[in-house]
């Protein structure tokens, strides 16, 4: 027993020894980095001397230094477009004003179109270790974020003096502070071997003479994630992400204007698909393309049962489920049209929402399933709350929603999932989300289920769509490879110009059957500055779903040929 003891205190004795030596690793690091030195000591300051006469104090200050290092090249038909290299820095600092339970966030006024409420100043500030012009960026944008804080918490007040609010829900949640300080990282690229390769892709499309544009794009970057707060929350996110874009347009000899667009997206150069892979892709796609020209339109609008299989089944949960999954609340407003980002699931927390034979969960701390990786993986999110997993869908039943900084009924804390590459507007995202079924039928027998069910509503074909483009406006992408399966003799015949006006989130509960596949899609969610994510999805069949043919007249096709192809 004795000798229990002694042990257990020798190892009580070594996690005392490691957890000091971590703290004082991670202390150092800040200390010996000038920018998180300036940001520290900065707020430091802030917290102690910012107050403007008689107006509020602020009660939360944070900073959040975003620097990027990025190098870009881009070919098209054999030959550099572009190859460049570029660095930046943008800050922001945030400062609230009131308290966690009202403070000046989230509210709008005036027309809808002015876009959502500042969270802040963001600015760009400078890309070399200089502490003292960092902590001038850093003054100017506290000075103008308080002075915008406080405008905006007497507007605030002054709307609600005589409105009746149905909830009593905080602005802001409590969050424990974390310290988490990663290794920072360069970007360390050998860009004549980029160039060659990018030249070596697009040229690829020189054996395909019916393609008339086509364009690939490397892109590597470097983003270093620093934040700090006065909770005492100290965080340095470094992150890598690798993106390969091809993209390519054909015309048929009707006119249509038909475009293919595949990406492939990475957190490290070891990430990365092979050559031979990625030019394995190109060539289908480039086939694919040509395919399409000469492949039958659809002659009418179709309405019944829809097959989604691999990236087009995971883009379609994208575009569907996600949006939904966020308990995001809303602004304060006095503009009802303000108000259309609103989750559909909102009302329906413990109810079913899918079958019962899928479940959802998003975990942010899973890096692989399997041998690939999972793009949407963190530490810490954006808002400096660690990643955690969520089980959002139990058995068809909504259990809980994703959830930043900002409360909602009932669900008064951030489970980890305020996310923004911007910063300053984190919003409650999914980090790597898993569509999961204990149900999943082969290919073939949700083929056969389709035919049944097409048969069963009298119908000569059922639709199956491989491949949605998801670089478009459309609600749910474009669809790119499209398909009849003909019922008669279960053929499988390649359409163009099908157009999918949306799926309703209802829609979901009407999935007959899923896939006993699993297909990954990393991808990149936002504008300039994306958020990376992933979706594991199985193939899954819609008891119902429209397409649309294609209306309205079609270009004049090119009247000369293209000029390479004439000599060759």
């Amino acid at each position: 027993m004795k000798q229990r003891i002694v042990g257990k205190g020798i190892v009580c004795t070594l996690l005392l020894v490691a957890a000091t030596a971590a703290v004082h690793s991670q202390t150092a690091a800040v200390s010996s980095d000038p920018v998180m030195r300036a940001m520290v000591d900065e707020l430091q300051r802030s917290i102690n001397e910012l107050q403007f006469k008689d107006l509020d104090k602020p009660y939360f200050v944070q900073y959040v230094i975003l620097d990027q290092e990025r190098y870009r090249a881009s070919a098209t038909f054999g030959a550099l477009t572009s190859s460049d290299t570029s660095r930046g820095r943008i800050v922001q600092a945030q400062v609230r004003v009131g308290n966690y339970d009202f403070d000046n966030s989230e509210f709008m006024t005036g027309p809808a179109f002015q876009g959502p409420p500042p969270s802040g100043v963001v600015s760009e500030t400078v890309i070399e270790n200089n502490y003292d012009a960092i902590r001038h960026s850093l003054w100017l944008a506290t000075d103008a974020a308080y002075k915008q804080s406080v405008e905006q918490l007497a507007r605030k007040r002054a709307f609600v003096q005589n409105k009746i609010r149905a909830e009593q829900i905080p602005d802001f949640s409590k969050e424990t502070a974390v310290t988490a300080i990663g290794t920072m990282r360069a970007l360390d690229i050998d860009k004549t071997r980029w160039e060659k390769q990018v030249r070596e892709w697009s040229n690829i499309f020189k054996d395909y003479p019916e393609i008339q544009l086509s364009r690939v794009i490397f892109e590597a970057q470097i983003m270093h994630r620093y934040l700090v707060n006065s909770e005492g929350t100290q965080t340095l996110q470094p992150s890598m992400l690798v993106s390969i874009a091809v993209e390519a347009a054909t015309e048929s000899p009707d006119g249509m204007r038909l475009r293919h667009w595949i990406p492939f997206n990475a957190s490290s150069f070891d990430q990365v698909p092979s050559v031979e892979e990625i030019s394995k892709a190109i060539v289908e796609m480039a086939a694919d393309l040509t395919a399409l020209r000469t492949a039958p339109v659809l002659e009418a609008d179709y309405s019944g049962p829809v097959l989604f299989t691999g990236q087009a089944s995971a883009e379609m949960f994208a575009r569907v489920l996600v949006p939904n999954l966020s308990g995001q609340r809303l602004p304060l407003t006095d503009q009802q049209q303000a108000q259309t980002n609103r989750s559909e699931l909102v009302d329906r927390l413990n109810r079913p929402v899918l079958p019962r034979f899928l479940s959802v969960f998003d975990d942010p701390t899973a890096q692989r399933i399997g041998n690939q990786e999972l793009l949407g993986h963190y530490q810490v999110d954006d808002q400096g709350v660690p990643a955690r997993r969520v089980s959002l869908i139990e058995q068809g039943v909504l259990k809980t929603f994703l959830m930043s900084r900002r409360p909602g009924k009932d669900m008064p804390q951030s489970n980890g999932h305020g996310r923004s590459v911007v910063p300053g507007r984190e919003t409650a995202q999914i980090g790597n989300l898993f569509i999961q079924s204990k149900e999943g039928k082969s290919y073939e027998d949700l083929k056969q289920e389709l035919i049944k069910m097409c048969r069963e509503e009298n119908l000569q074909y059922g639709i199956l769509i491989k491949a949605l483009d998801t670089d478009t406006r459309s609600p749910i992408g474009m669809p790119v490879l499209t398909y009849k399966i003909y019922v008669a003799d279960g053929r499988e015949e390649l359409i163009r110009g099908a157009f999918a006006q949306g799926i309703p989130i209802r829609s979901l509960r009407q999935i007959e059957a899923v896939g006993d596949d699993s297909f990954v899609v990393n991808r990149l969610s936002g504008g300039e500055l994306p958020t990376p994510t992933s979706i594991v999805a199985p193939s899954v069949l819609l008891e119902e779903m429209e397409l649309k043919r294609p209306s309205g007249n079609q270009q004049r096709p090119a009247l000369l040929t293209h000029p390479y192809f004439e000599r060759n």
